[in-house]
């Protein structure tokens, strides 16, 4: 009887307390889960207020090129500065050469972004182009309004700042070689501050007013004084080949003057349509720009 009543004591006992003990389990558990939810809504709430950042071109759809008219007190950093775009980038697309001047009138061509205008190869497609350049194809397509099936018209604005290819804007001997180049000095110290490209058919080398600027070659001196590229001397050196140097502060010598490789022709300035003082290095043969690099001694 002892052992029967302690048995069923026992029973009891364990009815009473299992069902507390399980409750304090749920708790726990559901207050566990309630924390680890917290944390799981704040790392998605935190990516969602830091998204990553995307470049200009990737930002969302381009819009197409628009039109402009130039108005009493344009200029080229004022107009591109408006569009959002470079100086350089305004130029290039509308063939503004170093030394022209916006006349009333003009209609210029504003591309979304700033990029680079190429001459695409006969039969080309989008997508060849826009893998030469590593650029989206559809942005090609957008800004130019155009289609993916579309002949690429010539020329082709490719938005963003790939640069362009040396093949597409240098000409070069008929057999690919280059031995027969005339080979120049350098014609000052200083900073390439624009490379060459189609439409700026020249290196910049930017120093300090008054730096010597010499010429690259022997030749003769077929023009020194005041003209399209402010002030700038050009020299004949046979062959057919001419360079160009601009943007002088004074000249040092004078048409038909015998000069030799090396000789100081004049002073670095920034006359002319020039926003600091550089040489605008131009090589050209038989009337034809060459990128001056693939001309000058290293």
């Amino acid at each position: 009887m002892a052992t029967h009543l302690w048995v069923l004591t026992f029973a009891l006992l364990v009815a009473a307390f299992v069902p507390l003990l399980l409750h304090r389990s749920i708790a726990d558990a559901l207050a566990s889960g309630a924390t680890s939810r917290s944390f799981i809504d704040r790392g998605v709430q935190e990516s969602v207020i830091t998204p990553p950042k995307r470049n200009a071109v990737g930002s969302g759809p381009l819009s197409p090129i628009t039109s402009y008219v130039v108005e009493p007190g344009d200029t080229v950093p004022t107009i591109a500065a408006r569009a959002g775009i470079g100086a350089s980038t305004l130029m290039q697309v509308n063939q503004l050469a170093s030394g022209d001047s916006l006349s009333v009138g003009d209609v210029l061509s504003l591309p979304p972004v700033d990029g680079i205008v190429v001459s695409p190869s006969p039969g080309e497609s989008v997508v060849e182009l826009a893998g030469a350049y590593h650029v989206d194809a559809l942005a090609i397509c957008r800004v130019n309004a155009i289609t993916l099936l579309s002949p690429l018209p010539s020329p082709v604005f490719i938005p963003g700042l790939a640069p362009p290819r040396p093949s597409r804007m240098t000409p070069v001997p008929p057999d690919g070689s280059r031995a027969g180049l005339l080979h120049f000095v350098w014609p000052t110290q200083g900073t390439i501050s624009q490379p060459f490209y189609q439409y700026h058919p020249g290196i910049d080398i930017a120093n300090g007013y008054g730096t010597p600027e010499v010429a690259a070659a022997a030749g003769q001196v077929v023009f020194a004084g005041a003209g399209s590229y402010g002030i700038y001397v050009e020299i004949d050196h046979g062959d057919g080949y001419h360079t160009i140097y601009g943007h002088m502060e004074q000249t040092l010598v004078s048409v038909g003057q015998t000069v030799s490789a090396g000789q100081q022709i004049g002073l670095m300035g920034s006359t002319g349509r020039s926003t600091g003082p550089h040489l605008h290095f131009q090589v050209m043969h038989n009337g034809v720009p060459q990128n001056p690099l693939n001309f000058l001694s290293t």
